[in-house]
């Protein structure tokens, strides 16, 4: 149910701060972070780092997954990207909210039992990979294809840490 509820909150925010008017700018910032998060889950298939518990009105991580990847994603960079501040300190700030704001929600689901880490993820390495997410999207956004080389390099980075077997993909 809190996934639901912050699925609203999320629709509702964006609708009423988002910068609607220039969602075509923000649109290939939308379908990166789409296109990670489903690379994510092609390459730990198998050997998942966190997951997404089912309720009563969303019966899997996939389900679940799909909906953060088409409503939190398009609303947060809407957001995001659309209110970023000009000055550097306001940037940095920016990031740090926006840090802070999903980390909790995550620390929330955990506790409610609808979100779970397995394979050495932990809610610091989650830290650590929101404060990632949040600079490459403003990076993707100013410059593309260094948020791709630099993507690239993270993802071996996170095979090797955690282990993902690759032996074992299909």
């Amino acid at each position: 149910m809190f996934n639901i509820a912050v699925t609203l909150t999320n629709i509702y925010v964006a609708w009423r701060w988002g910068d609607w008017r220039n969602w075509r700018i923000y649109h290939t910032t939308i379908l990166y972070m789409i296109v990670c998060d489903l690379l994510y889950n092609f390459l730990t298939y198998n050997h998942s780092l966190w997951t997404y518990t089912h309720t009563t009105f969303q019966p899997n991580h996939t389900l679940i997954n799909v909906f953060v990847m088409f409503i939190a994603y398009p609303c947060m960079v809407l957001i995001y990207l659309g209110r970023f501040p000009k000055t550097f300190i306001r940037g940095i700030l920016w990031v740090l909210l926006w840090v802070v704001l999903w980390s909790l929600f995550e620390w929330i689901s955990l506790k409610l039992g609808q979100f779970s880490y397995q394979n050495g993820w932990t809610l610091g390495w989650s830290i650590i990979f929101n404060i990632a997410i949040f600079l490459m999207v403003r990076l993707h956004y100013s410059k593309p294809l260094l948020a791709y080389g630099l993507s690239i390099i993270a993802t071996i980075f996170m095979l090797y840490i955690f282990k993902v077997p690759i032996s074992k993909m299909k």
